[in-house]
C-alpha cells in the first residue's frame, strides 16, 4: 500500500471534544426573524470553513415523512433482485444500482479494493410525459425516473420526500450567500430562475462485514452544492477532520445533517470545505440512507466568487459549468458510466485537494 494515500484506511475514532460538528438552529431564520439570517450565515461560515458539516434542527421536514421514506427504503430493497433489476440504472445514473457498481478512486496510488458492499435507487427530477421533452441530449440524473412496479406508496413517498427537501434547499440559499458575504439572491440565478439538478438517492447498506480495504461506501466528497442527509438510526457514517483523523458522526434525533459539494468548494475558491466522508457498517444490522443532493443548473458557470479571490488569493480552479463537473465526477464514481470520463475541472490533476 502506498504510506502516502493509506490513510484513506485508517480506523475511525469516537468523537470528541476537540471534534465539533456544529448544530444550527434554522428556527429563528426559517421565522424570518431580525438579524437571523446574519447570524446563520456566519455560524455556516465557520462550519463549513472548519469542518465542511453541520447538523440543522428545526428544519420544518416532518418525522413522519422522514420515516415514511426510511420504510420505503427498507421495502424497496427487500425485493427480489429480479423485480429490481428491471428498473437497473440506466446510462443517466437513474434507477437501481446493483451491488458491485459503485468504486470511488481518487488517484492510482491508492491500494486495490474491491467494489463497495452496498446498493441504492435514484431518482432524479420527475418528468411531465405530457409537458416535458425527453431526449439523449438530457444531462445526467435527468430525462425521466425509472420506477418499480406494483410497489404502492413507493414512488408518492420518494417525489413527496424529494420536493420537501428541494423546498428546504432554496431557503437555505440566502444562508449560503450570507456565508460568503455576497448579496442575499447571489444563487437564484442558478437555482429560483433556471432548472436545478437534485438527486435522491436511497441507500442500503447489509450488515455483512467489509472485507481488507473494503467500504460499504468509499471515501469520497460530494460532487454537488449541497447535501441534507436525514439520521438513519444505524451509525455507519464517518468523515475526516482537517487533521485527516476519521470520526464516527453522530447520528442526534430530530436533525438533518448538511455538507458542502465540490460546486460549492469551487465557488468559494476551496474556501469552504468539501469533506472525505464514507460509510462503514459495522453494526450487524441493515443500514438504509436517504441523502439529497442538490446543484444548481447544469449551464451554470461555476467560477471564484469575488469575495473569495484577490491579489494573495488567486482563482485555484478554471471555470466549470455544472454539466461538465458532474458529468467528470459521475463517470470517475459509478462502474457502470466510466467509459466517458470527461474532464477534470481542476488545474493539477484530477483529485481534489480537500481529498487528500
Amino acid at each position: 500500500m502506498n504510506t502516502k494515500h493509506s490513510s484513506v484506511f485508517n480506523q475511525a475514532q469516537p468523537l470528541s471534544e476537540n471534534d465539533r460538528i456544529p448544530v444550527l438552529d434554522l428556527g429563528p431564520f426559517l421565522a424570518g426573524e431580525s438579524g437571523a439570517l446574519q447570524r446563520l450565515g456566519q455560524e455556516v461560515r465557520e462550519a463549513l470553513e472548519d469542518i465542511g458539516f453541520f447538523f440543522i434542527k428545526n428544519h420544518g421536514i416532518p418525522q413522519a415523512l422522514i420515516d415514511r421514506v426510511f420504510g420505503e427504503n427498507a421495502r424497496f430493497h427487500a425485493l427480489p433482485m429480479k423485480r429490481k433489476l428491471a428498473v437497473k440504472v440506466n446510462g443517466k445514473g437513474i434507477g437501481y444500482m446493483p451491488p458491485g457498481l459503485q468504486q470511488p478512486k481518487y488517484n492510482q496510488d491508492e491500494a486495490p479494493r474491491k467494489p463497495d458492499i452496498g446498493e441504492a435507487f435514484f431518482i432524479g427530477r420527475e418528468v411531465n410525459a405530457k409537458t416535458d421533452t425527453v431526449d439523449a441530449s438530457d444531462p445526467i440524473y435527468q430525462g425521466g425516473n425509472q420506477w418499480p412496479q406494483e410497489l404502492p406508496g413507493f414512488r408518492d413517498a420518494l417525489l413527496e420526500y424529494f420536493a420537501a427537501m428541494e423546498e428546504l434547499s432554496l431557503r437555505l440559499l440566502p444562508v449560503y450567500a450570507t456565508a460568503l458575504r455576497l448579496p442575499e439572491d447571489f444563487f437564484d440565478p442558478a437555482f429560483v430562475h433556471s432548472r436545478p439538478m437534485g438527486i435522491l438517492r436511497v441507500s442500503h447498506y447489509p450488515g455483512t462485514a467489509c472485507d481488507v480495504n473494503q467500504f460499504n461506501a468509499s471515501p469520497h466528497i460530494d460532487g454537488d452544492f449541497i447535501t441534507i442527509l436525514a439520521q438513519s438510526e444505524v451509525p455507519g457514517l464517518e468523515l475526516r477532520t482537517p487533521e485527516k483523523k476519521w470520526i464516527q458522526a453522530p447520528a442526534l434525533p430530530g436533525t438533518l445533517l448538511v455538507n458542502a459539494g465540490e460546486i460549492l468548494r469551487l465557488w468559494s475558491n476551496g474556501r469552504f470545505r468539501a469533506t472525505l466522508h464514507r460509510v462503514i457498517n459495522q453494526s450487524g444490522r441493515d443500514r438504509y440512507a436517504i441523502p439529497f443532493f442538490y446543484s444548481p443548473s447544469p449551464d451554470t458557470l461555476i467560477k471564484c466568487v469575488e469575495t473569495c479571490c484577490d491579489d494573495s488569493h488567486l482563482p485555484q480552479y478554471r471555470p466549470v459549468t455544472v454539466r461538465e463537473y458532474t458529468e467528470w465526477f459521475s463517470h470517475k464514481v459509478f462502474v457502470h458510466l466510466k467509459d466517458k470520463p470527461g474532464k477534470s475541472p481542476y488545474y493539477e490533476g484530477d483529485r481534489p485537494d480537500s481529498a487528500e
